[in-house]
């Protein structure tokens, strides 16, 4: 346990140092954990965006199982376990066509473990969220509720990981590959917080209609 802590402390604190000692020199510990963790957090992100859809469409009552709380972990964990691989696929060789826009030698390998542990702490955090959320609250999806203070807390850390994990991710492609500078703060830093940026004020938008 006190080897897995500070693994995991590394890469949240010290991304560099993490993936110079891990990644560069391939010693991807507790791999199989980070694929669980990033394909359930993926899986309950899709459901928790669906059920909003179903609700719009009129439809969220005819698929009642789906909105109780062992439907949402079962649903989730099947929709993590075949889109979340999929998506590691994917967005591992979207992150390695990355390296080669900014001048440096792709690796595939290396490229989906870069994509993959810098979006660990997300998928961690929206995972240990919807713990939370099963134990306070009846069903995973209530339109009728109002905005508790548990989610007022719980959507600034979300955005917090989501941008500290852009932060791991430039930091680990400037550490272990050989991109310039200059075109990977394009790709790496400038073109993500942008996108999320976007995310960023929709949710603040958001929460101001309850205010």
């Amino acid at each position: 346990m006190e080897n897995a802590s500070k693994f995991w402390i590394q890469l949240l604190v010290y991304p560099k140092e993490f993936f110079k000692s891990h990644v560069l020199e391939n010693k991807l510990k507790y791999f199989n954990f980070a694929i669980v963790v990033f394909c359930l957090g993926y899986g309950i992100d899709r459901l928790e965006k669906q059920l909003v859809k179903f609700e719009i469409r009129g439809i969220l009552d005819k698929l009642e199982f789906i909105n109780t709380w062992t439907g949402f972990w079962l649903v989730s964990l099947a929709i993590g376990a075949i889109g979340g691989y999929i998506l590691y696929l994917i967005g591992g060789w979207f992150y390695n066509v990355r390296v080669k826009w900014s001048a440096g030698e792709g690796n595939l390998e290396k490229s989906r473990a870069l994509y993959l542990y810098s979006n660990f702490f997300i998928s961690l955090f929206i995972i240990l969220d919807s713990l939370i959320e099963t134990i306070i609250y009846p069903i995973p999806y209530d339109p009728y509720s109002y905005l508790q203070s548990f989610e007022i807390i719980a959507i600034p850390l979300l955005l917090f990981f989501i941008f500290h994990s852009i932060y791991i991710s430039y930091a680990g492609v400037t550490t272990i590959t050989d991109v310039k500078k200059g075109r990977a703060i394009i790709w790496f830093l400038v073109l993500p917080i942008l996108v999320y940026l976007v995310v960023y004020i929709a949710l603040i938008s958001i929460l101001y209609s309850y205010f």
